[in-house]
C-alpha cells in the first residue's frame, strides 16, 4: 500500500469551542499523512476558530494542508458539507464532525482496506460516547454489498451516517446536500452514494468516536427534525422512482420509515391529529410491523382508524 493514495478530511465548525480541540489533536496526530484538511466556519458565533488556529500552530500543520472556507452568514450543515466537497481535491474524502474525535489509525486503516484504490467505500464501526461517561461499541449490520446497503439505509437498518466512511470522491459528481435540509440529509446522501458506488468493504474494527456530549450539535434541533426527515424520505423516495428502483420491498422500507416519521405527531411534544392524518396515510399500518407495547399498539390503531377523541382521552 503506498501513500498515493490522498485523503480530504472535511470538517463543519459551528458552536464546538468546548469540544473542537480533541477532535483536532486527533486529525493533526494521524498516522497516515497524505492527506489534507478542509474547514467550513458556518458563521460560528464563538471561539471555534480560535481553537482551530491555536491547534494548528500547536501541532505545526503545514498550510499547503489546510484550506479554511468562511461563510458570511449562517448556512446550516448540508450547504457547509457542500462546500467541503467543493473545496476538497482527495481521491478519497472522510467527513468528520467537529465534536467527535478519532482513532489514530483511522485514516491509514481505511485506506488500507481500499485495496490500492478498488474499492469504492469503506466503512467502519464506531464507539458511542455517552453523557454519563459510558462507552459503547457500535457493529453495524451492513449488507455484502452496495446494492444491499442502499435498501438497508432505506429504513435506517443501517446507521446513515456519513463519517463512518471512506468515500471515493468522483462519486459526488453525482450527488450533492440538498441545501434547505439540515437534518437527514446523510440519509439522502447515503442511499444516492450505495447506489452509485459499485463496490465497499466493511472494515470490523470502531475508529469513530461519536460524541453525544455536546447539547449545541446541529441534530439537536425541536419540530424542525420531523418537517426535514419527511423532505428526507420524499426526496429519496423521488429519487428511486427515477432510478427504476421502486419495487414492493422498497416500498415496504419506505413506508416503514414514513411511519417513524409520521408517529411524532402522536407524542406529547409535538401533538397534532391533522399532520398524522395528512403525513403519508399511506404508512398509517406499518406499526403492525414493529414490536411495539399493548399500549402503542393501541394508541396507534386509533390513530389509523381517526377515533382522535378517544385517543384523546387514554393520553390524558
Amino acid at each position: 500500500m503506498g501513500k498515493q493514495i490522498f485523503v480530504s478530511i472535511l470538517v463543519p465548525i459551528y458552536n464546538v469551542d468546548k469540544v473542537i480541540g480533541k477532535c483536532l489533536s486527533t486529525l493533526f496526530c494521524q498516522t497516515y499523512d497524505n492527506l489534507e484538511y478542509v474547514f467550513v466556519n458556518d458563521c460560528t458565533p464563538d471561539r471555534s476558530m480560535e481553537v482551530l488556529k491555536e491547534k494548528l500552530t500547536q501541532y505545526a500543520v503545514p498550510k499547503d494542508k489546510v484550506k479554511i472556507i468562511s461563510h458570511k452568514n449562517n448556512l446550516g450543515i448540508a450547504a457547509t458539507r457542500n462546500d467541503c466537497l467543493n473545496y476538497a481535491k482527495g481521491d478519497y474524502v472522510l467527513f468528520v464532525d467537529s465534536d467527535d474525535w478519532l482513532e489514530l489509525t483511522m485514516v491509514e486503516e481505511l485506506v488500507n482496506s481500499t485495496q490500492n484504490g478498488k474499492i469504492d467505500i469503506v466503512a467502519c464501526d464506531y464507539f458511542l460516547e455517552k453523557k454519563n461517561g459510558q462507552r459503547i461499541i457500535c457493529q453495524e449490520n451492513y449488507g455484502s454489498g452496495c446494492c444491499e446497503n442502499m435498501r438497508k439505509a432505506v429504513n435506517y437498518e443501517i446507521f446513515t451516517i456519513l463519517w463512518k466512511l471512506l468515500i471515493r470522491r468522483s462519486l459526488f459528481s453525482n450527488i450533492s446536500f440538498t441545501p434547505d435540509i439540515n437534518i437527514g440529509e446523510d440519509y439522502i446522501v447515503s442511499i444516492k452514494l450505495y447506489y452509485y458506488a459499485q463496490t465497499f468493504y466493511h472494515l470490523h474494527e470502531p475508529l469513530y468516536h461519536y460524541s453525544q456530549i455536546n447539547d449545541v450539535r446541529y441534530s439537536n434541533l425541536k419540530i424542525q427534525n420531523i418537517e426535514d426527515h419527511i423532505k428526507a424520505v420524499q426526496e429519496i423516495e423521488f429519487f428511486l422512482k427515477n432510478v427504476h428502483i421502486y419495487d414492493d420491498d422498497i416500498i415496504r422500507r419506505l413506508n416503514l420509515r414514513k411511519f417513524n416519521i409520521k408517529k411524532y405527531f402522536l407524542d406529547i411534544n409535538f401533538l397534532n391529529y391533522e399532520r398524522w392524518k395528512t403525513t403519508f396515510p399511506e404508512s398509517d399500518r406499518m406499526w403492525r410491523e414493529i414490536p411495539y407495547s399493548r399500549k402503542e399498539k393501541v394508541k396507534f390503531w386509533l390513530a389509523e382508524n381517526h377515533l382522535f377523541f378517544l385517543l384523546k382521552l387514554i393520553t390524558c
